[in-house]
């Protein structure tokens, strides 16, 4: 009897150490499986962000490659775009991106403080537009420059900032520039072939290297007298008191 127990307790251990070593091998199998994806998940985003990478830089490289076709006001600093009255005692420096959210609010914040500031003669703008947020942003500056060589960068630039899409969406599309150009008097035939040619993607590409040199890295950036406005200082008070201050 004892040894129908023993034997009947040794065959419930070995199923049993047979159904753990299971377990075991299962569990280990579904580990490596979680590893192999997450080493192919892993290699997919790294796949993407190297696309996403290259894609910016052959964008880059293309405008790079294109001649440097200057706007007729590009006489300010680096050749940025020089707005307002040549005697104007202060001169603010404006490094701006059409696509970039806090320009806008900028705009429409201290906009038309710096408008009235513009039209008293007591400012003059060099306005630097950057392009560092995709091809939209690229479009937008190219057709803002050829704005400029017609002289309505300032007329455009307020159209721009009023119908901004949202960022990294496509917007920005050359028949979309054409349109709000018509919006600010720019209705030649010059004016198109800019934009749907790119004439000044070169230019474009230029303002951002500048910009890279002079160590703004990033929009916007407001410069009077080489002292960078920050916070308050950014709204039509403070704004208005650092030109009064500068002047």
């Amino acid at each position: 009897m004892a040894s129908k127990v023993s034997k009947s307790k040794q065959t419930a251990s070995a199923e049993d150490r047979r159904t753990k070593a299971a377990a075991a091998r299962a569990a280990a199998a579904a580990a490596e499986r979680r590893r192999r994806n997450l080493i192919v998940g892993g290699a997919v985003v790294l796949v993407l962000a190297l696309v996403a990478v290259l894609g910016f830089l052959v964008q880059n490289s293309r405008e790079g490659s294109k001649p440097v076709v200057l706007p007729a006001p590009a006489t300010g600093t680096d050749h940025g775009i020089i707005v307002g009255k040549a005697s104007a005692p202060v001169t603010v420096d404006m490094y701006e991106d059409f696509q970039c959210p806090a320009c806008e609010a900028l705009e429409t914040q201290t906009g038309p403080t710096i408008g009235t500031l513009l039209d008293q003669g007591k400012i003059k703008i060099d306005y630097h537009m950057m392009s560092f947020l995709g091809p939209e942003s690229v479009r937008a500056a190219n057709a803002a420059a050829a704005a400029a060589n017609e002289g309505r960068f300032r007329e455009l630039h307020e159209v721009l900032y009023a119908n901004q899409p949202e960022e990294k969406t496509g917007g920005f599309t050359n028949a979309t520039l054409i349109e709000l150009g018509a919006k600010a008097g720019l209705t030649s035939q010059a004016y198109k072939d800019a934009v749907n040619n790119g004439t000044y993607d070169g230019y474009v590409h230029k303002v951002d290297q500048d910009a890279s040199k002079a160590d703004v890295t990033g929009t916007p950036t407001v410069i009077i007298n080489g002292k960078r406005l920050t916070g308050a200082e950014l709204t039509p008070d403070g704004f208005t008191a650092a030109v009064n201050a500068a002047a």
